[in-house]
């Protein structure tokens, strides 16, 4: 239990560790329901596929591609946390920073995911080939243009964000 005391130091307050709530599950609670549910599926699931359930945990099969991924998509989702964190604190021109940061980086983080994913499918250079040879050997074709119309439309959020973003910080 915490106290919280005033200036002269009486006790004004008492709270618990679980605050305001009525109800609350403790460690051994919690634990109790964990240890059901892992019995319930090591019971009702084949061990066949536990094994291969387990096996996307092994980081030394891992594409490297993830490895660049995880970080970018943790790092972002930090950084939108510290704003969600202080978005009272911050006042009119620092909100509309914030949102174009995040649209910044939400843009940023949909593109290099895209990209990635195609080149952990290997989809990648045949997903811009149609682009490569209109742009280099002149043979036009529509999924070239669809491709190019794509890369345009993801482009600007990007820019226009960024921009703004970096622009920003010369208000002050």
């Amino acid at each position: 239990m915490k106290e919280i005391r005033n200036l002269k130091g009486e006790i004004v307050r008492v709270e618990t560790s679980y605050g305001d709530r009525w109800w609350h599950f403790s460690s051994s609670t919690l634990s109790l329901a964990f240890g059901v549910i892992l019995l319930i599926v090591g019971s009702l699931v084949s061990a066949e596929s536990l094994v291969a359930a387990f096996r996307a945990f092994n980081v030394r099969l891992w594409p490297y591609e993830l490895f660049i991924l995880i970080p970018v998509i943790a790092g972002y989702l930090f950084a939108c946390w510290r704003i969600c964190r202080n978005w009272y604190d911050y006042d009119e021109d620092e909100k509309k920073h914030a949102l174009n940061f995040i649209g910044f980086g939400t843009a940023f983080a949909f593109i290099v995911s895209s990209l990635l994913i195609l080149s952990m499918t290997g989809r990648f250079f045949l997903f811009f080939r149609p682009l490569t040879d209109m742009l280099t050997r002149g043979v036009f074709s529509l999924a070239a243009v669809w491709r190019a119309a794509l890369a345009v439309v993801l482009s600007v959020p990007l820019i226009y964000f960024g921009k703004e973003w970096v622009c920003g910080f010369w208000d002050e």
